[in-house]
């Protein structure tokens, strides 16, 4: 990701404290320029309701700015306590807003603001947290995903005595948390502990396609296909254009060697000769050579002056091939 040098010179501003605020601006994604001057600072409350009112209009790049603009405000005794924030509160709204942006490093500055003043800020434990999961950095995502959990769990059990190794989660539970160290513990092969909270957290998100999909998915990784794929399918009856659930039922099919429906499967969110590559690809990865090189051979015969990937497949698949049966012969 490519962060503008003018974000980078806010977040000085902001946080660091270069420059005075007046001095600084931004190009919002419009490409309009916006100044910090442009909402003189009344008061921090105006400042404040201002940035509510421009994140609520989806106008984030203002949002943005006015939220910096109020963390060099003092409040005054006329300040709300409805929007009265105090500035932990308004670096995480700044983090939020950055994520929606697509800015992360921006995001990881801001939630790590807010966890210097408040270090068990559940939710920006969780964010930061996700954020680092995202960039396949699973130490750190592991670390702060079970504090943030850790913590949500002690505010639970404050209210509920329970025996059990996880107490049922509320609405002000950090689900993000849940959900990614359920990820992280598929990605190390402990799919018991990865369903374990997965399914802790479906009673919260019962309508969700992506709970179904992850437990699925958690469930095809452990070998249990007839799970996975009933759970795939509960995914798609929520939402009939998830296509990760279409994606990952196919790859089930493809497991179980029904290649037909695995196909048609597939043809669901993606072209035919789309749908050829990805079932030889898969077969590429379960060692299955022989038949995955048929199916790249399909994908490039339906699609041979553009269709780059099955090319690039097959090529590697051949070499592949090759290098094999000259071992063998030098074996003998």
């Amino acid at each position: 990701m490519i962060i503008k040098s003018d974000q980078i010179k806010n977040w000085l501003c902001a946080i660091i404290g270069l420059t005075f605020l007046s001095a600084c601006t931004t190009t919002s994604t419009d490409g309009s320029q916006l100044n910090f001057s442009e909402a003189p600072p009344d008061s921090r409350e105006t400042t404040l309701s201002q940035a509510i009112s421009a994140e609520q209009n989806s106008q984030y790049d203002k949002a943005i700015v006015l939220y910096a603009n109020a963390l060099n405000l003092q409040p005054s005794d006329e300040d709300s306590p409805t929007t009265g924030m105090t500035n932990t509160t308004v670096f995480y709204k700044i983090g939020l807003l950055e994520v929606k942006q697509g800015n992360t490093e921006l995001a990881r500055k801001a939630f790590g603001e807010v966890l210097k003043n408040e270090p068990t800020h559940a939710l920006a434990q969780t964010q930061l947290g996700v954020i680092y999961l995202a960039q396949k950095n699973k130490q750190d995502a592991l670390v702060l995903l079970t504090k943030a959990i850790a913590t949500d769990q002690q505010r639970l059990t404050n209210r509920i005595k329970s025996t059990q190794a996880y107490v049922k989660l509320d609405e002000q539970s950090p689900l993000q948390a849940y959900m990614g160290l359920a990820i992280i513990h598929d990605l190390k092969g402990d799919h018991k502990k990865a369903l374990a909270l997965f399914n802790l957290i479906l009673p919260m998100t019962p309508q969700d396609p992506l709970i179904f999909t992850n437990i699925g998915y958690s469930h095809y990784l452990s070998g249990n296909f007839v799970e996975a794929e009933i759970n795939f399918k509960k995914a798609i009856d929520i939402d009939i254009q998830f296509s990760r659930a279409w994606v990952d039922l196919g790859l089930v099919y493809v497991r179980k060697g029904m290649y037909t429906r695995a196909l048609q499967t597939l043809k669901q969110v993606m072209p035919t000769e789309h749908a050829y590559n990805d079932i030889g690809y898969f077969l590429i990865l379960e060692g299955r050579y022989r038949e995955a090189e048929y199916f790249l051979q399909r994908a490039i015969d339906l699609s041979p002056s553009y269709f780059v990937k099955a090319n690039i497949n097959l090529e590697n698949l051949k070499l592949h091939l090759n290098n094999h049966i000259d071992l063998a012969s030098s074996d003998e």
